[in-house]
């Protein structure tokens, strides 16, 4: 299989920052994989049709990213971490759970972007952390229309 760019830069960058790195990216493909389900979980919970199709859209790109990254930085093992669904019955509040998780992805590919010098790898993770935003704007707007009692389907 050929190496990924990702790959070639590890090994070309210092030291600590391409374990600094390593150790970001890591961590980052951990939360979008969770992330991602707690998303889809919650698209399954929201009766309201343009919320749900919202929640699907960030669940399914959240989804891709994981992969994407875990195929790029070697780390396959992310994916087959078990994931369980988040206690509680309140849709809103594990919304806002979601959203604290999405800005922190924000801050790590933000921080992860300075710890290289490679600019197709900078843009990248500034792309990435661009997404991110987005992200967090969508769960806000839902979070300031949907009912706040509104409790999850059984599924």
């Amino acid at each position: 299989m050929p190496r990924s760019w990702w790959q070639h830069w590890f090994e070309g960058g210092s030291a600590d920052d391409a374990d600094a790195l390593q150790e970001l990216l890591t961590r980052a493909c951990r939360q979008e994989t969770a992330l991602a389900f707690h998303l889809a979980d919650r698209a399954r919970a929201v009766r309201f049709a343009p919320h749900r199709l919202s929640l699907e859209g960030l669940a399914e790109r959240e989804g891709q990213n994981a992969h994407a990254m875990a195929r790029e930085i070697g780390d396959g093992a992310t994916l087959a971490a078990s994931l369980t669904s988040r206690p509680g019955m309140l849709t809103a509040a594990k919304l806002i759970q979601d959203l604290a998780e999405t800005e922190d992805l924000y801050a790590l590919y933000r921080k992860a972007r300075w710890l290289t010098p490679d600019t197709i790898l900078r843009d990248m993770l500034e792309g990435m952390a661009a997404a991110e935003n987005h992200s967090s704007q969508t769960i806000r707007r839902i979070l300031g229309t949907m009912d706040s009692y509104v409790t999850d389907r059984p599924s």
